[in-house]
């Protein structure tokens, strides 16, 4: 599949004016020379992990034979749609789905993609600071999840559900509370509000960079 020719703010201004449109999806989508349920696919990235979801990784994404096999027995079990699985397993697209399931059916081997270097799929113990370090890689350097994986060692995985975790409940939800590193209540009312400016600044940084972007977007599409 080809890489999008819209940046990650493109595609969020793009949304914003689908949803204030009216028009059908494929109206829209047709209207504006993009490819049949393209819209469906950002929208559920979007949903899931913000304007991540919305990052085309600059390098090709390279994975398992293991994860290959785990996506084809779920959508032959019918656990979800090509598209809900590429959404779920964080791969480009559905096509990415229906290559790995035809090749399986045809007996073809799903080998690992070549790579020199291949993401994490295992674990790894991290401290509290580098899960912080993880989180502002991706939410203000706007790197995807899978070359955070790649730059700090870590799964895919754990790159993605400590900046879940971190939206939903701030930084102090990165703590690990299973007794290896200091316990959320061992944190002193300052160290918390230390955090929380932290994780303040670079939302607010990120926020703006983006209403900025989509509403000077939709600007020049209304005057063209």
């Amino acid at each position: 599949m080809p890489r999008s020719k819209h940046t990650a703010e493109e595609k969020l201004a793009i949304l914003t004016e689908y949803q204030q449109s009216g028009l059908s999806c494929q109206t829209f989508e047709r209207q504006h020379h993009i490819a049949s349920h393209t819209l469906e696919r950002w929208h559920a990235r979007y949903e899931r992990d913000g304007l991540n979801g919305l990052t085309e990784a600059r390098t090709n994404n390279h994975y398992s034979e293991l994860l290959k096999l785990e996506v084809v027995q779920a959508f032959l079990n019918g656990e979800g749609s090509a598209l809900d699985l590429a959404i779920k397993y964080g791969l480009r697209g559905a096509t990415q789905v229906k290559d790995w399931v035809s090749k399986y059916n045809g007996d073809k081997p799903l080998t690992t993609s070549p790579s020199r270097k291949q993401v994490p799929t295992m674990s790894r113990k991290t401290t509290f600071d580098e899960r912080i370090e993880i989180v502002e890689y991706v939410t203000k350097g706007k790197h995807s999840y899978t070359e955070t994986a790649e730059h700090f060692q870590v799964s895919y995985q754990q790159a993605r559900s400590w900046v879940l975790k971190a939206r939903n409940g701030g930084y102090e939800a990165l703590v690990d509370n299973r007794g290896h590193h200091k316990d959320v209540s061992d944190m002193t009312e300052v160290d918390k509000l230390k955090l929380e400016v932290r994780q303040l600044k670079a939302e607010l940084a990120d926020k703006e960079l983006v209403e900025s972007f989509a509403k000077k977007l939709l600007e020049l599409q209304r005057k063209g």
